[in-house]
């Protein structure tokens, strides 16, 4: 199994570490701009992805990416990871579908809620003392 991630801030790269170190200890991570992560897709015929949600779609580094790749997906089995924070779209599924296309058979998909990177109060649904307070409630569990 190759976990494959796209991540600005760390939390797509780290919610793949945690799943793939409970589905599968001997998997590798590696994130889309690694010199040599096109050999390792070759490689394997189970992939996880993992990128956060941007503009409630596919991060276009990604998607690029994807497109760049076409020929490395037919018969791959994919599970796609999508971090979000304010805003989710369909992210998990624009992926998904977008993989289908180049041939690949979608295992499955998750949405996690991660701390948000949105800098500017008036956007968030909260208010910064109070995702102050749930954040610190998370490191305590």
């Amino acid at each position: 199994m190759l976990g494959l991630y796209f991540s600005g801030t760390g939390t797509s790269r780290y919610a793949l570490e945690v799943f793939l170190s409970k589905y599968d200890t001997s998997a590798r991570a590696y994130a889309i701009d690694d010199a040599d992560v096109a050999e390792y897709i070759k490689d394997d015929k189970e992939i996880v992805f993992s990128y956060s949600v941007q503009y409630s779609n596919i991060p276009k580094m990604l998607n690029d990416f994807i497109d760049r790749n076409r020929h490395l997906w037919q018969g791959k089995k994919v599970f796609v990871i999508a971090t979000m924070g304010l805003f989710s779209g369909d992210g998990a599924g624009i992926l998904a579908r977008r993989l289908r296309r180049y041939g690949a058979q979608i295992t499955g998909g998750l949405h996690l809620k991660m701390p948000d990177s949105i800098a500017d109060e008036k956007a968030l649904k909260r208010s910064i003392e109070k995702i102050k307070s749930s954040s610190g409630q998370q490191k305590r569990r």
